[in-house]
């Protein structure tokens, strides 16, 4: 046994000094690297010396808009003019992309137009997928945007500058959105300066590139905000606030109801949020939500507050618990309209 044991000890020993060796052999690739943070800068102007491209965009549809993945589809008219010896179709980058195989870019013409002020002209059709972080702390009555950034992928700034064709911009008026409103197309010119050279050594620009960004401004519909969220939600406060309209003798009447409230706002609060993905931080609706939790458990303990101090036996008692009831009644509506206007403000 004491032999077993000795074997036993001698062979995990020996396997923990190989794992050691081969531990000290193997070299050390690994280190800590800094992100390095770029910067965007909107560009009023051309850049002096470089090549303008003047891009436009119609937009024609937008669907799959999707707020848990932020994406969207786009499908869209694009067009580019020039002068020069280039091509900056083919170097035409969408930033924002989710996946390139899914990108559908169709020339309309086989080779650029050559226009009357001898600007070269080029038409595309695109239709793809692409990513749009949505700000939803103002939800249900949120403003979004489904920005597209074009850039130039193989040339700087320097060399190639992107400038909006404001005056034909523009979407169909058939453009529509389910649930939402569009209010508008704003473009806008920017510097992109990735903060790296993409290891190309001596080059300083090589991480600064011209590009436009063309933003579809939504406005949701406050139709969804009102009869969808906001009216099941007053009717629940409702039936909690009439508790307090019932004598103070039907104890468990009065305490029923706003537990049903309670748990009625719960579930009512959780199909509300579904449509958005988790938010680390509360929107408008949770908010709200939250006063009207409050509101519920301070009718709730106002309840059973009375309870211990009322004495059945007693008119004058009862008549005093009825007054308090009522007072607490108009009292907690005041409070949750003066709140819920102070919420909407500070939109």
């Amino acid at each position: 046994m004491t032999a077993y044991i000795r074997v036993l000890l001698l062979s995990l020993f020996m396997l923990l000094s190989a794992e050691r060796a081969a531990t000290a052999e193997q070299p050390k690739m690994s280190s800590f690297v800094r992100n390095t943070q770029g910067t965007i800068v909107n560009v009023a102007v051309p850049t002096p010396g470089a090549q303008p491209v003047t891009v436009g965009i119609y937009g024609i549809n937008v669907y799959n808009l999707d707020l848990r993945s932020s994406t969207y589809s786009l499908t869209a008219y694009m067009w580019l003019r020039w002068k020069g010896d280039f091509d900056p179709v083919e170097s035409l980058d969408f930033i924002n992309l989710v996946k390139d195989s899914e990108l559908t870019k169709k020339k309309l013409l086989e080779t650029p137009t050559v226009l009357k002020n001898g600007e070269k002209y080029m038409a595309i059709r695109l239709d793809g997928s692409f990513f749009q972080p949505f700000d939803l702390n103002n939800y249900p009555l949120d403003k979004q945007e489904l920005a597209l950034y074009v850039e130039n992928s193989t040339d700087t700034y320097e060399k190639i500058c992107y400038v909006p064709d404001n005056s034909s911009t523009g979407y169909d008026v058939g453009l529509q959105v389910p649930g939402w409103k569009v209010s508008g197309l704003q473009t806008s010119s920017y510097l992109h300066d990735y903060g790296t050279d993409f290891g190309e050594k001596g080059q300083e620009a090589a991480s600064k590139y011209s590009g436009i960004k063309f933003s579809l401004q939504l406005d949701r519909h406050i139709n969804f905000f009102i009869w969808k969220l906001m009216v099941p939600l007053l009717i629940i406060l409702m039936t909690n606030w009439l508790t307090l309209l019932l004598h103070p003798t039907f104890f468990e009447v009065r305490t029923a109801m706003p537990a049903t409230a309670l748990l009625t706002v719960v579930f009512l609060q959780q199909s509300a949020l579904d449509a958005i993905p988790g938010c680390s931080s509360l929107v408008l609706m949770d908010k709200i939500y939250l006063l009207a939790y409050f509101c519920i458990a301070m009718t709730l303990l106002q309840i059973i507050i009375i309870n211990t101090k009322l004495d059945k036996e007693s008119e004058a008692s009862i008549q005093k618990m009825i007054k308090v009831d009522k007072i607490s009644f108009a009292a907690q509506i005041l409070f949750f309209i003066v709140v819920y206007i102070a919420l909407l403000i500070q939109l």
